[in-house]
This record gives C-alpha cells, sequence and structure tokens, in this order.
C-alpha cells in the first residue's frame, strides 16, 4: 500500500509538471467516457434496469395475428379475451387496456388529455399498489357500473397541488362525473399506454362485451411460475383455433403471438441504442489511441529519467506500475470531468426527442446518473486507463540503457515511430466505420424525406379539435358546427382551403375494418379483406391534393340517415376490382351487425396514413356528414408559412364555439419530422453523424501528432538531404506520403470492418442497402482528403527547415 501511494503522489507532481499535456489527455479522455456513459445511461433505463412492476420478467403482451392480411398483428375482441382467461392455464392473470383521451373540464379553459381505460386486474397484474388511495376493484369495468378514476402521479401534482384529500372528489371527463380513487406511485410508466394523465376503469359497452369481430383490447398476462413463453404461446394458438372453428366468419385464419412485455415496451429503441453504445465504444477506443499517442511522445523526453531509474535498480515491472499509476490517474480524471459531460449529453439527448415520441418512451424521461451508470463509468476509466497506457508502458520500461544515457536521439524513436503509426492507422480504421455507418444513417434519412406521400405537404397546417359533448351530442348540431366553421376558416386571409378528418395522415395513429363486398363469396383466409378508415369531409381530397380518379367526391348534401357512401383509394381499387370499375360497388362492413351494404361512388389517389416507411395500405373514407362526431382534425391549405395563421385559426374557431378544446397546432411537415417512424431514421442518423465527426477529428489530431512528431524526429535527416539537393516538393512527398500511407491502411482496415458490422444497422435503413457501394466509395475519398488535409501543416513545416541549423542537430 505504501508503494501504491508513492507511486500516486509521484504520479501527481509529474502530471502537474506538465499541465498542457494533462489538460488535453484528460479532456480527449472525458468526451469518450463521457460520450459512452450518457448512452449507458438510456441503455441502462430501457434495457437494465427493471421496469416498476413485480417479478417484469414474467410479464408478456399477447397480440392477435393475421398472417395473410396487409395488417398483420391487432387487438383482441373482448369475448376472446375472456376465453382465453378462463381457458388458459400458462397464466397466472391476463389484463387488458385501452388507448383513450378524454376532455377535461377543471379550471378554466377545458382541455385535451390522454387517458387509458384497463380492466379491473390490470394493475394487481403488474403488481402495482395505489400511492394514495386503492386500485380498481373487480366488477368496476363493467357495463353499468360507477366510473372510477385513477390519477397519475404528475397530474395529480400539477392540476391537484398534491392534495392527498382528492381521494373521493370527482372531476368531469367528457362532460360526464368520474370518481377519483387513486393516485399511482411517482415511478410508474406503461410506455405502449403513452403515459396517460388519467387512468379509467375500462368502461365497457354492451356491444364491446357481444361481438366478436370488434378487435380492440390489448391484452398483458403474467405467466405462472414455471411457464415459458413457448407455452403460453403453444396454449393460447390450440385455445383460438377452437375460436376460429366456431366463428368462422370473423376468425378465419387469425392466430397468436406471446412476446415478453420489455421487448414490446422497448420495441424498436433497442436496436437504435445498441447501435449508438457501439459507436461511442469506437469514439473512446479512438480517444485511448490518441492518449497512447501523447504518452509516447511524452516518453521520448523521458527516456532519460526511466534509464536513470533503473540503472539504480528499478526493475521493470516496478516502472510499469508506475508508468500504469499515471495512465490511471489520467483516466480516472478524465471519468471524473466525464461525469459532467455526460450530464451535459444526456440534456442534449432529451432535448433531442419530441415530445409525441417521449410519450412512447416513459422510461427515457427521467435518464439521470445513478449508482449503475457510476458502477459502469468507474469500471471504464479503469479499463480505458490501462488500455491506453500498457503499450507506452511496456515500451518505456525496456530502454538502450546505454543510448538512453546519452543526449540526442536514441535507437528507440523506430519504434515508438512504428508503434505510433499502428496507432494512427486504427484511430483512422474506427473513424472510417463510424463514417460509413453515419453515411449509410444519412442516406437513408435522405431518402425516407423524399418519399411522396401522395399528398402536398408544403403550405400545411393541421389542428385538432374537440367539441364539448354536453352541447354537440346531436349528430346535426355537430355537423352544423363543422360545416360553419370550415366556411369561416377559408374565409381568413391567406387560407385557401380548409377540411377535416378524424386521424391525421402520418400521425401515427389509424383504425382499421374488416368487410367483404356485396355479390361476392365470402374471402378465404388467403385473401382476407381490411382497410384503414377514415371519415374526412367532402373538400379533403382537394385540399390534400389528392387527384379523384373515378366516380365523385363526397358532398355535404348526402343525409345523414340516407344510404351511406364511401370513396376508397387506388390501392384498394386495383386490389378488388382490377378488372371492373369499383364505382357502384357494395361493401359490407365487419363491425356493422346488420350488414347493410354501403356504396362506393368515387376513388382517390393513394396517400400514405401510417409512415413514410410503410406500404400505402388500403383505405375507405367515411363521409363526415354521415358519420359526424365530437373529435375532429383539421387540415388547412395556406398560400404562405402555415404557422403564421395559428393564432387567427384557433380565435375563428373558439369564437365559433368558446368551449371548444384546440391543440396540436403545426405544420403537416413538423407533425411529419416529429412522427415516431421519421424520428426513428433522424435520431440516429444525426447522433452517429456528431460521433462520427468526433472520431474523425481524434483521428486527425493523431495524424497531424504523429506527422509533427515525426518532423521533429527526422529534422537531421531532412536537412542532409535537402543539403544533397532535395527539392521541397520532394520532403513535401516525403511527409504527405507518409500520412497517405496511414491513411490508405486506416481506410482499407476500416472499409473490411465497415462491410462487416454495416450489417447490423440494417434495421434502421429505409432504401439503401448496409453495403452501399457509393456511401463506401465517398466515405473513403473524403477521408483520404481529410488526411491529406490534416498533413499539410507538419509537411509545410518540414520544406522550411534550415539544412545549415538541422545538419547541427547532433
Amino acid at each position: 500500500m505504501e508503494t501504491l501511494l508513492q507511486d500516486i503522489r509521484y504520479a501527481i507532481r509529474v502530471l502537474l509538471k506538465k499541465p498542457g499535456f494533462t489538460f488535453v489527455a484528460v479532456l480527449t479522455l472525458a468526451l469518450g467516457i463521457g460520450a459512452n456513459a450518457a448512452i449507458f445511461t438510456a441503455v441502462d433505463a430501457a434495457l437494465l434496469r427493471p421496469f416498476p412492476y413485480k417479478n417484469p420478467a414474467a410479464l408478456v403482451h399477447v397480440w392477435q395475428t393475421s398472417p395473410r392480411s396487409q395488417f398483420s398483428e391487432h387487438e383482441a375482441a373482448y369475448p376472446d379475451y375472456l376465453d382465453w382467461r378462463a381457458q388458459s392455464s400458462a397464466f397466472e392473470e391476463l389484463a387488458g387496456y385501452n388507448l383513450n383521451a378524454a376532455i377535461y373540464s377543471g379550471q378554466g379553459q377545458p382541455e385535451f388529455i390522454r387517458t387509458t381505460q384497463v380492466t379491473s386486474s390490470f394493475f394487481p397484474l403488474l403488481g402495482v399498489e395505489a400511492y394514495l388511495g386503492r386500485t380498481f376493484r373487480d366488477g368496476e369495468d363493467q357495463p353499468g357500473a360507477p366510473r372510477a378514476i385513477m390519477l397519475s402521479y404528475s397530474f395529480w401534482q400539477q392540476r391537484f397541488g398534491g392534495d392527498p384529500k382528492v381521494i373521493g372528489q370527482s372531476i368531469i371527463l367528457n362532460d360526464s362525473s368520474q370518481e377519483i380513487i387513486g393516485v399511482l406511485p411517482p415511478g410508474f410508466h406503461f410506455a405502449k399506454a403513452g403515459t396517460p394523465d388519467v387512468w379509467q376503469a375500462l368502461q365497457l359497452q354492451p356491444y364491446q362485451v357481444a361481438r366478436r369481430n370488434l378487435f380492440w383490447l390489448n391484452v398483458i398476462g403474467r405467466l405462472k411460475p414455471n411457464a415459458t413463453i413457448e407455452q403460453a404461446q403453444q396454449e393460447l394458438t390450440t385455445i383460438v383455433s377452437n375460436i376460429e372453428q366456431q366463428y368462422s366468419n370473423s376468425h378465419s385464419g387469425e392466430g397468436i403471438r406471446v412476446a415478453a412485455l420489455r421487448d414490446e415496451l422497448v420495441g424498436p429503441v433497442k436496436p437504435l441504442l445498441l447501435v449508438l453504445l457501439g459507436a461511442v465504444g469506437f469514439v473512446l477506443l479512438i480517444a485511448c489511441a490518441n492518449v497512447a499517442n501523447l504518452l509516447l511522445a511524452r516518453a521520448a523526453a523521458r527516456r532519460k529519467e526511466i534509464a536513470i531509474r533503473m540503472a539504480m535498480g528499478a526493475s521493470r515491472w516496478r516502472l510499469i506500475q508506475q508508468l500504469l499509476t499515471e495512465s490511471l490517474l489520467l483516466s480516472l480524471a478524465g471519468g471524473a470531468l466525464g461525469l459532467l459531460v455526460t450530464q451535459w449529453i444526456i440534456d442534449l439527448l432529451l432535448a433531442g426527442i419530441p415530445a409525441s415520441v417521449m410519450l412512447n418512451m416513459p422510461y427515457l424521461a427521467t435518464l439521470q446518473i445513478n449508482l449503475r451508470v457510476l458502477g459502469f463509468t468507474f469500471a471504464i476509466a479503469t479499463l480505458t486507463g490501462v488500455l491506453f497506457g500498457l503499450a507506452p508502458a511496456l515500451h518505456s520500461s525496456k530502454p538502450d540503457l546505454s543510448e538512453a544515457l546519452k543526449e540526442g536521439r536514441t535507437s528507440g524513436g523506430a519504434i515508438r515511430g512504428r508503434l505510433r503509426g499502428l496507432l494512427v492507422v486504427s484511430e483512422i480504421a474506427l473513424a472510417m466505420m463510424l463514417l460509413v455507418g453515419a453515411g449509410l444513417m444519412m442516406k437513408s434519412f435522405y431518402r425516407l424525406l423524399n418519399v411522396d406521400p401522395g399528398f402536398r405537404t408544403n403550405n400545411l397546417l393541421t389542428l385538432q379539435a374537440v367539441l364539448p359533448g354536453n352541447k354537440y351530442d346531436d349528430a346535426n348540431r355537430a355537423l352544423a358546427f363543422h360545416q360553419q366553421m370550415l366556411a369561416n376558416l377559408e374565409r381568413l386571409p391567406g387560407a385557401e382551403g380548409a377540411a377535416t378528418t378524424d386521424i391525421l395522415p402520418l400521425s401515427g395513429g389509424g383504425n382499421t375494418a374488416s368487410f367483404s363486398i356485396e355479390g361476392q363469396p365470402a374471402p378465404l383466409p388467403d385473401a382476407k379483406m381490411e382497410a384503414n378508415v377514415r371519415t374526412v369531409s367532402p373538400n379533403y381530397f382537394k385540399v390534400m391534393g389528392l387527384p379523384l380518379i373515378a366516380g365523385r367526391s363526397f358532398n355535404e348534401h348526402e343525409e345523414a340517415n340516407g344510404p351511406i357512401t364511401l370513396v376508397i383509394n387506388r390501392t384498394l381499387a386495383e386490389r378488388l376490382f382490377p378488372q371492373q370499375s369499383a364505382v357502384g360497388q357494395h361493401v359490407i362492413f365487419g363491425f356493422d351487425p346488420q350488414r347493410h351494404p354501403r356504396e362506393i361512388v368515387g376513388v382517390v389517389g393513394d396517400e400514405n396514413v401510417t409512415a413514410l416507411d410503410a406500404r400505402i395500405t388500403p383505405i375507405i373514407y367515411f363521409n363526415y356528414a354521415q358519420d359526424s362526431g365530437v373529435f375532429i382534425s383539421v387540415v388547412m391549405r395556406t398560400s404562405s408559412d402555415p404557422a403564421n395563421l395559428i393564432g387567427a385559426v384557433r380565435s375563428e374557431i373558439r369564437a365559433l364555439e368558446p368551449d371548444v378544446t384546440v391543440f396540436a397546432e403545426m405544420p403537416m411537415t413538423r407533425l411529419i419530422a416529429n412522427s415516431p417512424s421519421t424520428f426513428l431514421r433522424r435520431y440516429p442518423a444525426l447522433l452517429i453523424g456528431a460521433f462520427a465527426a468526433v472520431a474523425v477529428l481524434l483521428a486527425m489530431l493523431g495524424i497531424y501528432g504523429v506527422l509533427s512528431y515525426t518532423v521533429t524526429q527526422r529534422t537531421h535527416e531532412i536537412g542532409i538531404r535537402m543539403a544533397l539537393g532535395a527539392a521541397r516538393r520532394d520532403v513535401l512527398q516525403l511527409i504527405v506520403g507518409q500520412s497517405l500511407r496511414f491513411a490508405l491502411a486506416g481506410i482499407a482496415l476500416g472499409l473490411a470492418g465497415a462491410f462487416a458490422l454495416t450489417r447490423l444497422l440494417a434495421s434502421l435503413l429505409y432504401g439503401v442497402s448496409a453495403t452501399d457501394p457509393l456511401t463506401f466509395a465517398a466515405t473513403a475519398l473524403g477521408l483520404a482528403g481529410m488526411a491529406l488535409a490534416a498533413s499539410f501543416v507538419p509537411a509545410h513545416r518540414a520544406t522550411k527547415v534550415d539544412p545549415m541549423i538541422a545538419l547541427r542537430y547532433e
């Protein structure tokens, strides 16, 4: 222990004698360690830290599947859920939940809030107890039961000031009084529910209990201690097969998928985080190589000191121990400073996630440095110290004593030069791999942004509005408001047209419905028919720029009680009626117990309603005049920047109805940019691009440092060459040639590594191959150019060597 303390005291004195060297090394390591700790914080929150449930490893999510349908996975029908619960032996319990929204009529203007409806078994299944009050009781989720709700902890704090007397009070949701029975714990979240403000007992309607063809309930389960996911999958498959035999009309071709709940909650974030962790790992390796190069350069100045210590009896192991102590002190100082960098990067990471996306990733919302992160930082700092310090320590602890005790250069300089060159080559190779990954991600994102969604996105304002249900429970009154609102909006200066839809395209939401065609036989499982359904105003297609291909559009004079008309998109028309006209055909929906035929009156062009990176889906449009409601999404075509009209549009709507709730006003371009699918392409592209930029900068600094050292070491040789007639161009070629050799070797190794590793990015790419030759070639040329640029200053300095002075070097 005394020896260790001596080594530490000596190392501190040595490092303080060279504050410039120490500062550069510590800062370089802080960037690498801090970036790794920041990404690890996110990995810990999403993949390692237990979710706030009892025994979360036993929790699963159950999806009903239609393998032969374009919509291959969907929720369950409530009667199916009851059958699964009654007949399954692999589960301790099953529970259901349904995402929803409501208008909260509190103090001031009514506001839109997110809610989730759950069965009474939901919170007991998760093992979650109320922070205040109680959770739902059996029977509170059945038709006719009193309406009971629980508040999220944040909603309780924000709206009720943390008042413990809130239990037993009632609030108004959608014009209905609902009793507060409990408050959830502060750490509770359920990502699939989108962090709701209020949790409601499932308010079942009789038709939901009875109908087998209405798939709307999300189902989770807790496995029994000895049960496995595979056993649960097999058991539920048998149960679903029996249901299919009994209800073939609604369950033909249905299957089941049981998945670990963590996989479902984390979803596509998992590969993104692992790729980012690998990227920052590369940055740290490059930082280590840079610091190792600094130590090798510094070792040249300390060779005489080390030789004297060995001559006085110090063993090689004792010298290695001392040098590694200095390296560890550097890395631990870098780790300590890296914690500040970690918090800064965490703040940047969170700031880059749109609020709409964060709703589905609540486990990332409160990223913070905890004991696990501190342990990771200490471990990586220690490993880093050994990693970058070992090679210089091994080399420096074996000097040629007779040469080292002389003044001037030593033969060890050539060995150091080769080792430093090897480190630079490795830096370039790692930077090359990161650059290729960043290039592929950027190209993928560019391809995504250039996808044609089928409608004109420029100068298009979007917003959502909800009418007070107590005033607009009559369909005719809601329709009258709707028509007057559109007329008023279209008269605003700068407005070119306004329309409505129940769900905005590319917003991440959507409903589907199964159907058949009147006069045609029921489809086989191989040809199951299902489509997205949208309710739009008659001028929606004109405002969005969707061309009318056949038939006619809706009109405002179609009566709500008259024959219901439909418009379909081109994809559905070509799929169902390849050899005949779709206009005049009649559709029968599975959700309609009366099986009323509904006439197709028109076909319009395709629009992408799900995600830019998804296939165009079949769409059936309903006329708002025949399907009115209180939830409205407005799309408004403008002659200039749509953001300029937000205030006027909001005022116009509220002037017509003071109690209307207006929210989420934004241009369509912003809505698309903030959509989950776009975010999952943009975010990693920007982060990996930033890490690649840091990696390239460090690699270029490595080239610069090695060449500068080379010029210093070879000053005498350069002087001789110039004295013997070498031109400045020859000296320039000598130094630049060395840089080019480093670059080409590193690029070759990097290309090989990138070819193997970029395949891991395949799930994050869109429209680009993981081995895209153009990206590989452009990256290689760009990195070679940067390497040449990094060599310019040392090479230029070499051409300025005065032969007369250089010949007196030794």
